[in-house]
């Protein structure tokens, strides 16, 4: 499929996910993704301790537990989601996208390596998929939906190319709401989650976007309520670690 090419400029001053527009926020997020795409994984073990595989073992539970005959994993990055679904769904085809060509290049190697025959990449715009309606089982997305230039338009794709009755799944960072343990996720997310990042990629100002992107997200609960309003039914989520990352869930509506 011919994508539309993403033009970033290396000379400009970056800009931040609280003042970026949809468009500088597209622009950004793809520059970032494509600079870290090699070290994005060693890095996520370092900044959340681990944790983020234990938390994406949730969903992939979850989903495994559907028996889904096709699902569509959004913003894939290096494949990791996707490659465990197939791994345990053999007879399931996986299409793990991304908007970051580098991304995928990791995911696809992954994948080859690992001699999954029922995975495939796609590089896809998840604000605008190039899929037919109602032509997956389950679509999910892991910590990538906050760094889309709109969720409401996301989750209304991800829900249209499900078919009735289907499974929709979000896992993505947040901010807890208890006022003792915020200030400090907040001094670890805003200070020392960029420096780890930075001293393991060099990128330290792509992960302070990351940390922004976190910042300026939607809270759980109105995370749910766009997801209802984006047509989906039976909608919950399930905290981790204080509330500093969350499982969204539910079922498209039958017609």
């Amino acid at each position: 499929m011919r994508k539309e090419e993403i033009h970033t400029s290396s000379n400009a001053t970056p800009v931040t996910a609280h003042t970026a527009t949809p468009e500088e926020k597209t622009a950004r997020a793809y520059e970032i993704f494509q600079k870290i795409s090699t070290d994005y994984d060693r890095v996520n073990d370092a900044i959340s301790f681990g944790q983020h595989r234990a938390w994406k073992k949730n969903m992939v539970r979850r989903i495994v537990a559907q028996q889904p005959k096709n699902v569509l994993d959004i913003a894939s990055g290096t494949g990791d989601i996707a490659i465990v679904i197939a791994q345990e769904l053999p007879q399931t085809r996986i299409i793990a996208s991304d908007f970051s060509p580098n991304m995928l290049e990791v995911a696809r190697k992954r994948i080859a390596t690992a001699g999954l025959s029922n995975a495939e990449v796609d590089v896809q715009d998840a604000t605008k998929l190039e899929y037919p309606s109602e032509s997956f089982d389950v679509s999910c997305v892991s910590f990538g939906l906050r760094n889309m230039p709109d969720y409401s338009l996301t989750i209304r794709e991800m829900v249209r190319v499900l078919r009735p009755g289907g499974m929709f799944f979000c896992l993505d960072s947040s901010y807890p709401t208890n006022p003792l343990i915020k200030p400090l996720f907040r001094l670890y997310f805003k200070y020392i989650m960029p420096l780890i990042g930075g001293m393991i990629s060099r990128a330290p100002e792509e992960y302070r976007w990351l940390n922004d992107s976190t910042e300026v997200f939607l809270s759980k609960e109105e995370l749910a309520t766009l997801m209802k309003e984006g047509g989906l039914q039976d909608v919950g989520f399930k905290s981790f670690m204080f509330g500093g990352s969350a499982l969204h869930f539910g079922t498209k509506a039958s017609q």
